[in-house]
């Protein structure tokens, strides 16, 4: 009697893993996405951190707008706050085994401006602001969808662009960027939305020193202003103001990131941003800026 007690209990813990093992599988199999844009809408969350275009937003560890003598506004502080979280537009086009993925954004928000009055007393004005940002991804099929160990309908991200923003109908126009350090020697940047394969990123090692041009259409009468938005060294939300050079060009020199767990082998995005004069200096005119937003990754010695 005992043995056939001991038999069954045997033959019910024996069915109880099968159907427990059955279930996990129908789990994961049910983690498969339906269809194919399903599988990229996907990909690209778990990649997200290519595709950042909010730098430039939110008060950052900054050198500000310091100018000599009294403008119309003296401003020396300025942040933008975002007033929504916009969900991404995107749309999806699958040819075969590419798929082309373009991704808009339209932010909204409040440009505060701090201006001395005096030497003693600040004034705060602010302004309403749109931008609308612009980006390319695309995607490949690599494996078929019943082999893919990440259950991704076999696609993966292959090619990615920087990112344009910038205010409608803006005036302020950045014509090219100039990157030039050990790692990158006399390079130049011409199209923010050129599209460039993952592994081919600008990877930079710690603290590398980066000499920065920027060439705008900027005139020398009123010049306008360029800033960079990026982690440097051991601060992730940094903003420093380029020196203008004259004839439209604007310099700086950049440290990447330091060597720390949160920044080494991570993806990170530098900001190029221009504003009007007229956006930072005058309380009445509209907001007119443009920025490229491009991506690196900082890696270990």
């Amino acid at each position: 009697m005992k043995k056939i007690i001991l038999f069954t209990v045997i033959i019910g813990v024996i069915a109880f893993l099968s159907i427990w093992g059955c279930g996990e599988n129908a789990t994961e199999v049910d983690n498969t996405p339906d269809s194919d844009e399903e599988a990229i809408q996907l990909l690209l969350d778990e990649n997200s951190a290519y595709f950042e275009t909010d730098n430039q937003y939110g008060e950052e560890d900054t050198t500000g707008v310091r100018t000599e003598g009294k403008d119309e506004i003296n401003t020396f502080f300025w942040f933008r706050e975002k007033t929504n979280e916009p969900d991404a537009n995107i749309n999806i086009e699958i040819n075969g085994d590419s798929a082309f993925v373009e991704i808009q954004r339209f932010y909204e928000g409040i440009l505060h401006l701090f201006a001395w009055e005096s030497d003693t007393t600040v004034v705060t004005y602010t302004k309403d602001f749109n931008d609308q940002s612009l980006r390319y991804a695309i995607f490949k099929r690599i494996y078929t969808p019943e082999n893919d160990p990440l259950h991704r309908r076999g696609w993966r991200l292959q090619e990615v662009s920087g990112a344009e923003t910038g205010s409608p109908n803006h005036t302020v126009k950045i014509d090219s960027v100039r990157l030039n350090c050990d790692s990158y020697a006399d390079t130049v940047f011409t199209n923010p939305l050129a599209i460039f394969s993952v592994e081919d990123i600008v990877k930079l090692y710690p603290e590398e020193r980066c000499s920065l041009t920027v060439y705008t259409n900027c005139g020398d009468e009123i010049p306008d202003y360029v800033f960079l938005h990026s982690w440097q060294r051991n601060s992730p939300h940094y903003r420093r103001r380029f020196s203008y050079d004259g004839n439209g060009v604007f310099s700086g020199v950049w440290f990447a990131p330091a060597n720390t767990q949160q920044s080494t082998g991570r993806v990170h995005h530098a900001a190029f941003d221009m504003l009007s004069n007229e956006t930072l200096k005058d309380d009445s005119l509209s907001y007119d800026s443009q920025a490229w937003i491009f991506p690196y990754r900082v890696i270990a010695e």
